[in-house]
């Protein structure tokens, strides 16, 4: 448990992991995934998970730390901790919804893993900017309706042709 300071002595983040639970990271820590749920504690502090997916197929937390301001700096003060602590070489991927804070954040911890959006908020954050209107516009029902389409054969290419010929149209 590492309790970290804003510098004016007021509680910045709290990080906690376990001995087991930084074995588990490094038995499985190809995969890493963080994510965070807002507005946790009367203090209004963030609740992030740092989970890996074990050898049964479950995902197991192998950090969690709660911070004050869910910032680039503060996510980033965490990793650190996290980084100080573990091997972070054994991870090859991270995945995380769309939050730019979280992605910049581990990009600076583990600048050698290939970054992954989460396939369910990727297509979620699409809907959302083919439906929001922009200065009074928006976009057709046929026009939506094809970049849906493109977007998700591009996310589910199994081939570089299937995903380049995606790609093309959008």
């Amino acid at each position: 448990v590492k309790v970290l300071d804003d510098g004016y002595g007021e509680v910045a983040a709290i990080f906690v992991q376990l001995e087991r639970q930084r074995k588990l990271y490094q038995k499985y820590g190809k995969v890493l995934e963080l994510d965070g749920t807002y507005k946790t504690t009367r203090a209004g502090f963030a609740l992030y998970h740092i989970l890996i997916e074990d050898n049964n197929g479950d995902g197991q937390p192998v950090a969690k730390f709660f911070i004050k301001e869910e910032t680039i700096e503060a996510i980033s003060e965490c990793l650190r901790v996290f980084s100080e602590n573990n091997d972070v070489s054994v991870t090859k991927f991270t995945l995380t919804d769309k939050d730019c804070a979280e992605i910049s954040a581990l990009g600076k911890y583990f600048p050698s893993a290939t970054h992954l959006l989460c396939q369910f908020h990727a297509l979620k954050s699409v809907d959302f900017y083919l439906n929001k209107v922009n200065e009074g516009e928006r976009v057709d029902i046929e026009k939506r309706h094809q970049i849906r389409k493109h977007f998700r054969t591009a996310m589910y290419a199994t081939t570089q042709a299937d995903f380049d010929s995606a790609k093309a149209f959008l």
